[in-house]
């Protein structure tokens, strides 16, 4: 290819860009009706299920720290016997 085959194609893959500013508010509001319009979609849960729900996460929270924390005592008091025989 000769330079100005070159010089031809450089740029090509570049969008063009008009000006337009008035364009831009026309985009943000369109973002904003398809965000809304999604919003329409998600089906809320209600006050019963949010309890429920919560309330199992707050359990097995609990549950779980208990567990954690009873084997960090069985490990803490098995690795101080140990090194107190040696």
């Amino acid at each position: 290819m000769g330079d100005s085959e070159n010089k031809e194609l450089v740029g090509q893959d570049e969008p063009k860009k008009t000006g337009n500013v008035e364009n831009e508010p026309k985009k943000n509001g369109g973002r904003i009706q398809k965000l809304k319009s999604e919003f329409k979609k998600i089906i809320w849960p209600d006050k019963n299920t949010v309890i429920k729900e919560t309330t199992a996460v707050v359990v097995v929270t609990v549950i779980l720290g208990a567990i954690i924390a009873l084997l960090d005592l069985i490990i803490k008091t098995g690795l101080d016997k140990i090194l107190q025989m040696g």
